[in-house]
């Protein structure tokens, strides 16, 4: 079992292009999501998913009010760029 960062960090980098295919499966209200380890760095691991517009909507319109749909397009709705300083 490792129990240390560097020893952690080593392991990752030494998989990296294997470890690129993973996934971990994220709970996000009642909803599983899975994020691919899209990136192995030297100070982190980077995950991604792609959600389509569409599916944003969609999972809102049925009911999806607490998933990563729903989060999604509260943070695109609620967003105000920064005002300009003169």
């Amino acid at each position: 079992m490792i129990n240390n960062a560097e020893d952690l960090k080593s392991k990752a980098i030494e998989n990296k292009p294997g470890l690129r295919k993973e996934y971990v499966n994220i709970i996000v209200g009642d909803e599983e999501y899975g994020f691919r380890l899209s990136g192995i760095g030297e100070k982190a691991i980077k995950i991604e998913k792609f959600i389509k517009y569409d599916d944003i909507i969609d999972a809102v319109e049925n009911g999806n009010d607490d998933g990563l749909e729903a989060i999604i397009k509260k943070i695109i709705e609620d967003y105000e760029a920064p005002a300009e300083e003169e």
